[in-house]
């Protein structure tokens, strides 16, 4: 604020030089009269000193001024967000969404006031029925496979062990048909086996297929008694408890019958690989047989180790090693009548020889035969000088000179 002492600085009525002032006193009254009694030194004092904090905060001011064109010519703020207008249509949208919620809300509490008891636990009956006709149906499909299983295994019991027993001897080509026949296979080795398909074969007779409950149908009830459809519940209810131990127990029967299987498996399987060391003891047994023979024997034992004798092919490797070991028999049997042969000839020539060398020839002995002609020549009575009646006479031009 500016006071009249920095506007008149030299005092009321400052005039030219040497001017002299008039009627002071009636100024000074006027002004009062105008503007108030002066005031006073300290105030004057307040005033300076505020005018002087005045000027310094404008100075400094100055001093930290920006330009106001450094900046960006926009406002900091953000502006506002235009206030959307409201039309026909967005005003049609939010009456149908409120109409919409209304009607929702009034159906809602319409149905919840007239819903029936009854009618929820006929739901809850439906849902329990089909729960029972599914767990039903499942129980009566595993009863139908483990009958077809014990049945398909049944089956396979009496044809490996006739296979077993069948192959595992054959006639002795050198005995008589009365003789023991001839071991073809390890007899230990198959009585363990036999064992095993025996206790098998029994376990499969014992099993006892589970019945199956008796399939659901529901009774006549009135749907609207909510005491007759809590009833139906129970009863539904107390079906599938049955349900469930009737499906355990067929759990319990097809685990029996999966662990028959194994303890067989293991002893025919056995006995199968029993049969490659079987043919080294035959090769041993039958040394002088034709090498394709061998060869033979050797290659059904491979055979029978690497098949299933539960499968038909398996039961005809059997029957094929055993073919194989009766042939090396029989040759073998072949190789000695031969060598047999060789021998009696040798030892009939020197005798003929010598013989032939003192012009006497000694009778034949019964059952002697002519190593020349392979002819049994007839025994004569040394007394009679008569053919033995039990023999054939020799042929024309053979006999003794």
């Amino acid at each position: 604020m500016t006071h009249l002492n920095d506007l008149f600085p030299d005092g009321p009525r400052a005039g030219d030089a040497g001017s002299v002032v008039l009627d002071d006193h009636h100024t000074a009254r006027r002004l009062r009269e105008m503007i108030g009694e002066p005031r006073q030194s300290g105030a004057a004092a307040t005033s300076d000193a505020d005018a002087r904090a005045l000027a310094d905060m404008v100075q400094a001011a100055a001093r930290t001024a920006v330009p106001v064109g450094a900046g960006s010519g926009e406002s900091s703020r953000s502006k506002k967000r235009p206030r959307r207008s409201v039309d026909a249509v967005t005003l049609s949208a939010a009456s149908l969404a409120v109409v919409a919620l209304v009607v929702a809300g009034t159906v809602g509490g319409i149905q919840m006031a007239t819903a029936s008891p009854a009618a929820s636990a006929v739901e809850s009956l439906e849902a329990d029925e089909a729960a029972l006709l599914n767990a039903h149906q499942s129980l009566k499909t595993a009863q139908d496979r483990l009958i077809a299983d014990i049945d398909a295994q049944t089956a396979e019991v009496a044809p490996l062990r006739s296979a077993l027993t069948g192959t595992s001897t054959a006639p002795d080509p050198a005995g008589e048909t009365d003789d023991a026949p001839i071991a073809v296979t390890d007899a230990a080795t198959l009585a363990t086996a036999l064992a095993a398909v025996d206790a098998y074969a029994s376990g499969l007779a014992a099993i006892t297929v589970p019945e199956l409950p008796a399939e659901y149908a529901r009774a006549d009830i009135d749907e609207d008694s909510l005491v007759e459809v809590g009833g139906a519940i129970d009863g539904v209810q107390e079906r599938l408890v049955a349900m469930d131990d009737a499906t355990a127990e067929m759990r319990a029967v097809r685990e029996r019958l999966d662990a028959l299987r194994p303890a067989a498996d293991a002893a025919v399987d056995a006995y199968a690989a029993s049969f490659v060391p079987a043919a080294q003891a035959a090769l041993g047994r039958y040394p002088d047989g034709e090498e394709s023979l061998r060869a033979a024997v050797t290659a059904a034992a491979a055979r029978v180790a690497a098949a299933d004798l539960w499968t038909v092919e398996g039961r005809s490797a059997l029957a094929a090693y055993r073919d194989a070991f009766v042939a090396l028999a029989a040759d073998q049997l072949r190789f000695e009548i031969e060598r047999d042969q060789r021998e009696d000839m040798n030892q009939w020539q020197p005798q003929q020889q010598q013989q032939q060398g003192d012009g006497t020839q000694n009778p034949p002995t019964e059952g002697s035969t002519d190593p020349g002609t392979g002819v049994t020549p007839p025994v004569t009575d040394p007394g009679s000088g008569d053919p033995d009646p039990g023999t054939d006479p020799p042929p024309d031009g053979e006999g003794t000179p």
